[in-house]
């Protein structure tokens, strides 16, 4: 089989919609190998933060801080696994621990100093989803130098900023539409189950620290990491002619096969 038909998904541009449509198709597609990707990162943050917020008076701007500060590193682990099944390779435990421990150093001052600094700034928060999207997937699938990740993403990012933003907010409304009807509708099923009377709860700040909110925060976190992997894919494609590149490589490679040099 050709090594371009191999691939998880075909190479072409898409617009934001027809990414988070295929962003669905290939959790269905993989949802067990994607599943253990996602809560093996994602868990020791989930319990940290429930160790941390298990006190009520936890102030929920600092958990908000703190969940904008861990989004990165809890995805990590999701994005070098989707990394892998993009090519059609098996990910194996040692193969993905090799590559995260390889990117720590550009995740620690990219995604834990750097990030840090702008998210405390407010102001410059902006600039992480319209023009440093893409260090995760820069930092663990590319592997460069890592003093180069902060310009490879800028550039990737180049003269699209504004829609990669609004990209950003459409994730922001879709998530808070999700968590809240994830939020409702669990709470609505347990109480079917539990009582005889079905009433609807209105979400209060405490509910920031309960077992659904942050089950239904954490599950939008990991499909858009999914839909944020697959829209780097369609940014190389459109910036890079990745799709050229691609078939001309398994052109290449045939022939190197057959011999045919």
């Amino acid at each position: 089989m050709a090594y371009y038909d191999r691939m998880l998904i075909q190479v072409r541009e898409r617009s934001f919609l027809d990414v988070l449509d295929l962003a669905l198709l290939v959790v269905r597609h993989r949802p067990r190998t994607i599943g253990l990707a996602a809560l093996s990162g994602i868990a020791p943050f989930a319990a940290l933060n429930a160790w941390l917020t298990s006190d009520p008076e936890f102030p929920p701007v600092l958990f908000a801080f703190l969940v904008l500060l861990e989004v990165p590193w809890a995805t990590a682990p999701l994005t070098a696994v989707l990394g892998s099944l993009m090519f059609g390779q098996r990910p194996t435990v040692f193969g993905l621990l090799g590559r995260l421990l390889g990117s720590l150093p550009a995740l620690f001052v990219f995604q834990f100093l750097l990030r840090t600094v702008l998210i405390m700034t407010v102001v410059f928060y902006p600039l992480i989803p319209s023009q440093l999207v893409f260090l995760n997937e820069v930092i663990v699938l590319e592997q460069d130098r890592w003093w180069k990740a902060l310009g490879r993403s800028s550039r990737l990012c180049a003269r699209r900023g504004g829609d990669l933003f609004a990209q950003w907010l459409g994730q922001l409304a879709f998530g808070a539409i999700f968590l809240a009807c994830f939020w409702l509708g669990t709470g609505a099923a347990l109480r079917s189950l539990t009582t005889s009377s079905l009433t609807w709860d209105r979400p209060a700040w405490s509910d920031l620290y309960g077992v659904r909110f942050q089950l239904g925060l954490w599950l939008a976190i990991a499909f858009f990491a999914v839909a944020r992997f697959l829209t780097y894919i369609d940014h190389r494609t459109r910036k890079e002619g990745w799709e050229i590149r691609l078939r001309l490589r398994d052109v290449g490679q045939s022939l190197e096969e057959a011999r045919a040099w």
